[in-house]
């Protein structure tokens, strides 16, 4: 069953599973589901033509939900998080260009 996604504003969507992700500043923003959350530092910039903002996005260096160290997220659950907020920027029609 594919997840259906809703636009809640022009910096946040949601998802029909659970899922939230929402841009909270040029320099974060934070995904949450199921009353746990991570918190990313982002970067907002324009590109090389000066047109488009383009935005870098930066794991977290220790990947654990809510900052708790006992609830460290594991490397298959990272890669779906990082796939919904990349699915969240195309739907909010915003342009990612790196996640490092």
């Amino acid at each position: 069953m594919k997840d259906a996604l809703k636009i809640i504003d022009d910096q946040t969507v949601e998802s029909a599973s659970g899922w939230r992700m929402e841009i909270l500043s040029s320099e974060s923003l934070l995904y949450s589901e199921e009353g746990k959350s991570i918190l990313f530092e982002t970067e907002e910039h324009r590109d090389a033509s000066g047109a488009d903002v383009e935005w870098t996005i930066y794991e977290p260096l220790a990947w654990s939900w809510n900052k708790q160290k006992d609830q460290i997220i594991p490397q298959k659950k990272s890669s779906e998080i990082l796939n919904r907020i990349e699915l969240a920027f195309w739907m909010l029609d915003l342009k990612i260009k790196e996640i490092i």
